[in-house]
């Protein structure tokens, strides 16, 4: 049979798919930061920056808005970049929206969860405090994460990439011991 699990043809159509789907993701990346122009444009991005200034609880804000309504972070870190790498954004307020970004990612799980079962909806709450607690741990860190990040490369997108890094290894880390507490274990 052509195409049968186990052939080449099977493993060729494989890789193919992979190969397209990784395709259009970096495709939906590069048009996400070309909309930085039209964002900068934005009255509301300005009034953005202005708030912003006085406080990067701001940026926070707007990351969890703008995630739970696209329901993609990975997109709004793509525009986010793209603003950076203009010189639109500076990378300290990038970094709290791309840290607000983790908290609205959590908008998808939470809707899902709706219609779930008890562990579905356990699942979406631990979501929900990794990311919301990651996020308050860092807020105050930001100028520190920021200038961390700035150590590793100079380019202000590159930053905020590495600073996304950063904070998703250090909450992971933070979280993996709590996962063996013996309040988890499954009773019998």
């Amino acid at each position: 049979m052509v195409g049968a699990a186990g052939t080449p043809l099977h493993a060729l159509r494989h890789s193919a798919v992979a190969a397209a789907g990784f395709g259009l993701l970096l495709l939906g990346m590069t048009m996400m930061q070309e909309l930085a122009p039209r964002i900068e444009a934005s009255p509301l991005y300005d009034w953005l920056l202005a708030r912003a200034a006085e406080s990067l609880w701001w940026g926070l804000a707007a990351g969890a808005v703008l995630t739970a309504l696209i329901h993609s972070s990975a997109a709004v870190i793509a525009m986010i970049m793209g603003l950076a790498a203009t010189g639109a954004m500076p990378p300290e307020l990038g970094i709290a929206v791309v840290l607000g970004a983790n908290v609205g990612t959590c908008a998808t799980g939470l809707l899902a969860a709706c219609a779930s079962s008890s562990a579905g909806r356990a699942v979406a709450l631990a979501h929900v405090a990794l990311n919301l607690g990651g996020a308050l741990l860092f807020a105050p860190l930001i100028g520190e994460l920021q200038w961390l990040s700035a150590l590793l490369t100079d380019q202000p997108a590159a930053q905020i990439a590495r600073a996304q890094t950063i904070f998703n290894l250090v909450c992971s880390l933070l979280a993996l011991p709590i996962c063996y507490l013996p309040l988890w274990r499954e009773r019998s």
